[in-house]
């Protein structure tokens, strides 16, 4: 991806470098029209400008809203269940390396289903959420019993301070605004030898899409997910160990998408919609009160034959044969779907 040099308004979030390549131009819903700019530093690519707390957090709820809309209740229930099975796969991954965490934080837990598959391998661990969201923080209180905290994890909450053994931001960290900040906050989160599991999209393949709209248009992208840091897998793993991060497993996964040319091949059939500037507002106010978590039952969602509390080595084996990762790649060849990270806090370097 070339794009066209540039001064920025705003520095490189991961290495602070004031220059920039203009890679496309995107359209956060009609709320912000800004731009894709990468880093000839260390790779990251980042919405410059970035967007303002009250822009994302609007831009959320629109998206949030328009999800819900078009997600039948079987859709969304079906999404509850292999959550459940992928914190199962991950709780088991966690056993098998001899890691039992007792306090976990997860941040941006969506509808919670993916604790609820970790605590059902470890049934003793407490489980905290923080979400901007507070209707989602709500449902997870009321849903699963979790103790919820309204917040973001841009901004440190020192009561929490070396609190948890076990942070969890699957699918967060290319939504926040302030990444160093984040990875600081979430180190001092945990205990001495925490661990802090993520997986978040690979950069690359990301961008590529509004890459191509720009390369072929010359016309504005359409970005309705507030994707703001589409990072480089090297560049990535540098950043969490100089926050005080050591790499347990970190890899990439999923190479369909690669194989059907995100990344590196130039066709329109792999471009972004061209931007009409959806309005955010007006599906907030059409919409806002038809949509509720109120219909799902977390009995009828788990009632499922391999769900078993006295024979969880069925679950395991079914979940492990649906989610298993078989093909991992090293992230600096940006190749693959996502990256998975699961990294532990250093004794040797604090925040």
């Amino acid at each position: 991806m070339k794009g066209k040099p540039v001064e920025r308004t705003e520095n490189c979030r991961v290495c602070n470098e004031r220059t920039g390549e203009v890679i496309a131009e995107v359209d956060y819903w009609n709320i912000k029209t800004t731009r894709l700019v990468k880093c000839p530093k260390c790779n990251h690519i980042q919405l410059d400008p970035m967007l303002s707390d009250s822009e994302s957090a609007k831009g959320c709820y629109a998206y949030y809203l328009e999800e819900a809309l078009r997600t039948t209740p079987k859709e969304q229930m079906s999404n509850c269940l292999r959550n459940f099975r992928r914190g199962v796969v991950f709780g088991y991954s966690l056993k098998r390396k001899k890691i039992s965490p007792r306090s976990v934080l997860e941040v941006g837990p969506g509808l919670g289903y993916f604790s609820v598959g970790l605590k059902f391998v470890f049934p003793d661990a407490d489980i905290a959420v923080m979400d901007i969201n507070a209707e989602l923080a709500s449902f997870n209180e009321d849903h699963h019993n979790y103790r919820s905290i309204h917040g973001v994890p841009d901004i440190f909450m020192p009561e929490f301070k070396g609190t948890f053994d076990l942070v969890i931001a699957r699918d967060v960290i290319e939504h926040v605004n302030e990444i160093s900040a984040v990875i600081e906050n979430i180190n001092r989160y945990l205990t001495p030898g925490g661990y802090f599991h993520f997986i978040t999209p690979n950069g690359r393949e990301d961008a590529w899409r509004s890459y191509l709209t720009s390369l072929f248009t010359n016309s504005s992208s359409e970005l309705l997910i507030n994707h703001v840091n589409y990072y480089d897998g090297k560049g990535l793993g540098k950043l969490l160990f100089q926050k005080g991060f050591i790499p347990v497993d970190y890899y990439t996964y999923k190479i369909k998408t690669t194989l059907s040319g995100l990344g590196w091949k130039k066709h329109k059939r792999l471009m972004s919609p061209v931007s009409v500037r959806k309005d955010a507002d007006l599906l907030i106010r059409e919409n806002a009160m038809e949509v509720s978590c109120a219909g799902l039952v977390k009995e009828k969602i788990l009632n499922k034959w391999y769900i078993r509390d006295r024979a969880k080595w069925i679950t395991a084996a079914y979940s492990l044969y649906q989610h298993f990762n078989m093909i991992r790649i090293n992230p600096g060849l940006n190749i693959g779907h996502e990256f998975y990270g699961l990294f532990q806090k250093s004794p040797y370097i604090s925040h």
